[in-house]
């Protein structure tokens, strides 16, 4: 594939990105944004399209997909399993301020005037994110699980289900026959 006639970094353009590491078959749009990518790992076969913004603390595993306009915030950590994929417009938060009215909100203000919390956020195996949903900090995915489209994740979700809403609920199981196509 003739990388030089697209959108996608050069292997060049690869290594001056900065990243603590990366994997084979690695195509990341030009057009996305990483902030301390010394802080980011990425496996092999992984997509990043036009407009991402990667943030933080983050390990993707490989066969991922991160569609174009999405947000990884990993101040406290996220990982990113084989298989999985993200659509596009949606976010995926580690941290957040308090908005309580008790701290002042965002980054531009003195530390000890504002509250922060989070933890990581893991996106197990198999799983796929819809377009425009929002995941909170501090949660895990279970694996092979769906978030459908417009959804809001601000809990832990189990094994191998399919949920949406706002918040996400539980509502079938997820078939597995993929799995027979994994090598």
């Amino acid at each position: 594939m003739n990388l030089e006639n697209n959108s996608f970094c050069t292997e060049e353009e690869l290594i001056r990105l900065g990243l603590k590491s990366y994997g084979k078959n690695v195509l990341i749009s030009r057009n996305a944004k990483f902030y301390s990518p010394n802080t980011i790992s990425i496996g092999d076969n992984v997509r990043i399209d036009d407009f991402c913004i990667l943030s933080g603390h983050i390990q993707l595993g490989s066969h991922i997909h991160i569609s174009s306009y999405v947000a990884l915030f990993g101040a406290m950590g996220i990982y990113m399993e084989d298989y999985t994929g993200i659509s596009s417009h949606s976010i995926v938060y580690s941290a957040m301020d308090d908005f309580s009215g008790m701290f002042l909100v965002g980054p531009i203000h003195p530390q000890g005037t504002t509250h922060v919390t989070g933890g990581c956020v893991r996106i197990n195996k198999y799983v796929q994110v819809g377009a425009n949903c929002v995941i909170f900090p501090n949660l895990e995915i279970g694996e092979g699980s769906i978030i459908g489209s417009c959804s809001l994740v601000s809990h832990s979700v189990g094994e191998w289900g399919i949920y949406f809403g706002t918040p996400v609920k539980w509502h079938k199981e997820r078939k597995r026959d993929l799995l027979k196509y994994i090598v």
